[in-house]
């Protein structure tokens, strides 16, 4: 890292504002959360004064960088004053504001990447090999050498390695076929010496050495490469390497005539590449998706535009059960294809949530539609993702993501290149690896729920009695899953009316837990997320659920645990970043905390003890325990959580 103003070298010398400038210039006119930064900076474990440390961090580095601070709440896309950089405070976060990002030499790389590339589509072979000459020209050594890297900086400096390995593959393939190969045989060895098990690097210096009249110097490549892959990775080199092995044996190829150009009727030693297959496994598009306009062109605005920038594009999906994040996420998706030539992929873990499957078992599937055999492919988690990482590392590759449940997930199935894009849908709204946008659905408004609602019913609303149309949108809350399961029961029940699928609901509310809508139920994605709750979450959510009151302040939930009052602050907030509690801000007030309620229906079922085999609950948030005086619903006490 070196950074200069004016001439003068002002590069901070403390570890930890190198690692906090890092970041905010890798991810330069975008947000970075307090949270990013604090994983970043301390992983699993930040101190308790973490916040104030890394504030003062911020300080210091606008101070020696001549930083304008900004205003806090700027409108997002403002540019500095006069042009200056400035490291702007934002709302959860800071983002370090760039005029012109050519003065970072990571974007200038993929400024002149793009540039070459254009060149050598339009045919311009020789203005294409001196553009990405000049693109790895910027590199003075490896990404990040002397930063301390924490998990996000990591990954930044392995994606950038991997993009330069490729940029390095593209321009030597290039010299070589403009017959280059004496002017660049010395950078390949050196090359190949680094990466000994690249094979795109072997074969490349086994062509050059051919071409040179040095068969044996080829040939002994071709032994060191298979020594390194046999004892490092159990593996043989590819077919095309083997045949390209065979070539030089045989003394076949392109031998040089004594003008050092490939001798008349040569042909290129190991042959064409086969065309890669164009994955495209998007689940079919659904035809009654409602809403989310505004949300839709944000995300496909911010995925599908400009690509000239360095960092890969990551938008993560939340949202309570129910709301329809996948669905929201396959619409997107479906929307973007244009954008991604190269491929689609969706990668559900939802099966590794359960653990009926492995992540490496999902892995190994992606490369296998990306046409890499399971015979291929390494067994290790790490080495799949970077096999996954390089195949696209120069391509247009759409990610979509489904049911995440931890950041380490996520990280496993990023590809490497600047050009792909990657749309998570999240459990979790904490500990996420994203240095990109994030997206909250909340529930559905009621016009546009009941037009959901007719959609998948066939226009039943227009026939039946409103009040009990709109009583059955009420009991939904605005969740499209809820919705979906009700209207798809009266459409499969045509001698059904809302009045009757009501009084069914009334009388029994595990009912509308429990219907399907496609392969879930509102029961089965509650549960789902509960199941992954570790017991003092749980102990919290029992306290919450089985009193009476319906909304907490934070004083009144540490009230409820007494013995570690201290640590209920962040019980709770995990809770809501889970999306299983509710928090309110009321203006100039305190936050205020609630269990929404069909959430609350389900989880009343979850609970050790007898709700969860065969009683019914109240659907309004202020249930209490007991029994109802209609007699219609039967509440049953359940015992508190000691501890």
């Amino acid at each position: 890292m070196r950074v200069c103003r004016d001439g003068d070298d002002v590069t901070p010398s403390a570890p930890k504002l190198r690692q906090v400038l890092a970041l905010l210039v890798l991810n330069a006119n975008s947000l970075v959360s307090v949270d990013q930064l604090c994983e970043e900076l301390w992983e699993d474990h930040p101190p308790f004064s973490a916040l104030t440390t890394l504030q003062t961090y911020i300080y210091q580095l606008r101070r020696r960088l001549l930083l304008a601070t900004g205003q806090h709440g700027a409108p997002f896309g403002s540019r500095p004053p006069h042009g200056f950089p400035a490291l702007l405070t934002r709302v959860g976060g800071y983002e370090l504001r760039l005029h012109d990002k050519q003065a970072v030499d990571a974007y200038r790389f993929e400024l002149l990447v793009e540039r070459g590339k254009a060149h050598q589509r339009g045919g311009a072979h020789e203005e294409a090999a001196r553009t990405l000459k000049e693109a790895l020209g910027v590199w003075r050594g490896p990404a990040l050498v002397d930063v301390s890297s924490g998990r996000r900086l990591s990954a930044w400096s392995t994606q950038l390695e991997e993009r330069r390995k490729n940029v390095q593959e593209q321009r030597f393939a290039l010299e070589l076929e403009l017959g280059r190969h004496q002017v660049v045989l010395d950078e390949l060895a050196e090359a190949f010496g680094a990466h000994p098990t690249h094979e795109a690097f072997a074969g490349q210096l086994m062509r050059a050495l051919h071409r040179c009249g040095r068969r044996p110097d080829a040939l002994e490549v071709f032994r060191t490469l298979r020594g390194h892959l046999v004892d490092e990775l159990g593996l043989e080199p590819s077919l095309q390497l083997q045949r390209l092995h065979q070539e030089v044996l045989a003394d076949r190829g392109a031998l040089t005539s004594a003008s050092g150009r490939p001798r008349a009727g040569a042909t290129a030693a190991a042959g064409p590449r086969p065309p890669s297959p164009r994955p495209a496994q998007l689940p079919h598009d659904i035809g009654d998706f409602v809403g989310r306009e505004h949300q839709l062109a944000q995300l496909e605005a911010f995925l599908g535009g400009d690509r000239a920038g360095t960092g890969m594009r990551v938008v993560e999906v939340h949202g309570p059960p129910g709301v329809g994040k996948s669905a929201f996420a396959i619409r997107a998706a479906h929307r973007l294809r244009p954008h991604f030539p190269d491929g689609q992929l969706f990668i559900d873990l939802s099966t590794v949530g359960d653990g009926s499957e492995q992540l490496t078992d999902v892995l190994s599937a992606a490369l296998g539609a990306c046409g890499i055999g399971r015979e291929k492919q390494p067994s290790g988690l790490d080495e799949l993702s970077r096999l996954f990482r390089s195949w696209t590392a120069d391509r247009r590759v759409l990610v979509v993501v489904d049911d995440v449940l931890a950041a380490s997930q996520l990280r496993a199935v990023m590809p490497g290149g600047a050009g792909c894009a990657v749309i998570a849908t999240n459990r979790y709204r904490a500990h996420s690896l994203s240095t990109g946008r994030k997206v909250v659905l909340s529930a559905l408004s009621d016009p546009e729920s009941l037009q959901l609602y007719n959609k998948v019913a066939q226009d039943r609303s227009q026939r039946e009695d409103r009040a009990a149309v709109q009583e059955l949108i009420r009991m939904c809350e605005g969740l499209p899953l809820a919705v979906r399961a009700v209207a798809g029961r009266l459409a499969a029940r045509p001698g059904w009316s809302a009045g009757r699928l009501v009084d069914r609901l009334r009388t029994n509310q595990r009912l509308l837990l429990e219907l399907p809508a496609g392969t879930q139920s509102l029961m089965s994605t509650v549960e789902s997320s509960y199941r992954h709750l570790s017991a003092p979450y749980r102990e919290l959510l029992h306290l919450l659920l089985t009193r009476s009151q319906p909304r907490w302040r934070l004083e009144e939930v540490r009230a409820l645990l007494p013995g570690r009052a201290a640590d209920s602050e962040t019980l709770l907030e995990y809770l809501v970043d889970v999306h299983l509690v509710e928090e309110a801000l009321p203006p100039g007030g305190e936050p205020v905390y609630a269990v929404p309620g069909l959430t609350r229906q389900a989880l009343l079922q979850l609970l050790p003890g007898g709700l969860q085999k065969g009683g019914t609950v109240h659907a309004g948030p202020a249930a209490s325990v007991g029994t109802r005086h209609a007699g219609r619903v039967t509440l049953l006490k359940t015992a508190v959580p000691r501890g």
